[in-house]
């Protein structure tokens, strides 16, 4: 016959540490796809993601290099195609994205103190995303 082990109950600390730290990891996944999803200017969306950041980045690099202004073909988030795309539109997009992700992280910060101050489960479990 095999060994038996007993596991006692975790304490009441013990749960509330876990719930804190699965709702701390719960609101960075969050804020990550809020990011993720990016702006819409001008009827178009541009992702927030990081790949998306740097690619947004890199146009505007060349244009600056180069003196372009527009995009002779432009492929948004969404798979659309656009020709002849404004440079400055895409320049906005990114700073539009970076001031939407510096609000993100504010109130991930927000949330996160609340995490932090929370002394109950059932209070960690009553934070979310507003």
């Amino acid at each position: 016959m095999g060994n038996v082990y007993w596991i006692p109950p975790k304490t009441e600390a013990e749960r509330l540490f876990d719930s804190k730290a699965a709702k701390l990891t719960e609101i960075e996944q969050s804020r990550k796809g809020a990011e993720a999803y990016g702006v819409i200017l001008n009827g178009i969306r541009y992702a927030g993601d990081p790949s998306n950041r740097q690619a947004l980045s890199e146009v505007i690099d060349l244009a600056e290099a180069t003196g372009m202004t527009t995009i002779s073909a432009w492929k948004d988030s969404d798979s659309g195609f656009h020709a002849d795309h404004p440079v400055a539109d895409v320049r906005q997009a990114l700073l539009n994205i970076a001031a939407r992700r510096g609000d993100l992280i504010a109130q991930e910060g927000a949330l996160a103190a609340k995490i932090a101050a929370a002394e109950t489960v059932e209070a960690v479990e009553a934070i979310g995303w507003e």
